[in-house]
């Protein structure tokens, strides 16, 4: 299960804390959401989750683009891997068998890090001091939403019993 903690303790001391542990965090958010896509494309027989994965890919490589580029003129330097319990995350989803419900593991993980990604921007939205990294998190919020409504759909399409077939008489 994704954790709040390690993404967020290695904040820059140049930027106020609440923003630089921002950036910190959604960094950790991103970065994890890659990766572990990532892995899901080569372990995935469903189609659907792969473009899923695919647009995670794309959607959080932009959006970590633009984190960096709010980041650096506020001297905040964003960390350039994940921090080790998300590493440990997406190692666990890369050993899992090719027996295992690969998708439901990737898509619970999937709905965990988006309910905690939303509620990284939205605690910025309301403590944020720096108006542009507020912005940042403003931007995101849309976005993260639809992603959990994605993978909150995908899970249950996934884990949904199979409808019996009707008994011929």
């Amino acid at each position: 299960m994704m954790s709040m903690g390690s993404p967020m303790m290695n904040a820059s001391p140049d930027a106020s804390t609440v923003d630089g542990l921002f950036l910190q965090a959604v960094t950790g958010s991103n970065l994890f959401e890659i990766q572990s896509s990532q892995a899901i494309l080569t372990k995935s027989n469903s189609a659907a989750v792969k473009a899923y994965a695919q647009r995670m890919i794309d959607h959080h490589t932009a959006a970590q683009a633009q984190v960096v580029t709010v980041a650096a003129p506020r001297g905040v330097t964003v960390p350039p891997m994940l921090p080790p319990d998300l590493q440990l995350e997406v190692t666990a989803l890369n050993e899992l068998p090719a027996s295992a419900p690969v998708d439901q593991a990737y898509l619970k993980e999937q709905v965990l890090g988006h309910q905690l990604a939303l509620s990284i921007l939205q605690n910025q939205q309301t403590a944020g001091k720096d108006a542009g990294v507020t912005a940042l998190a403003t931007d995101q919020v849309p976005v993260v939403t639809q992603h959990l409504q994605e993978a909150q759909a995908l899970l249950a399409s996934t884990t949904a019993p199979a409808t019996p077939a009707p008994a011929t008489p």
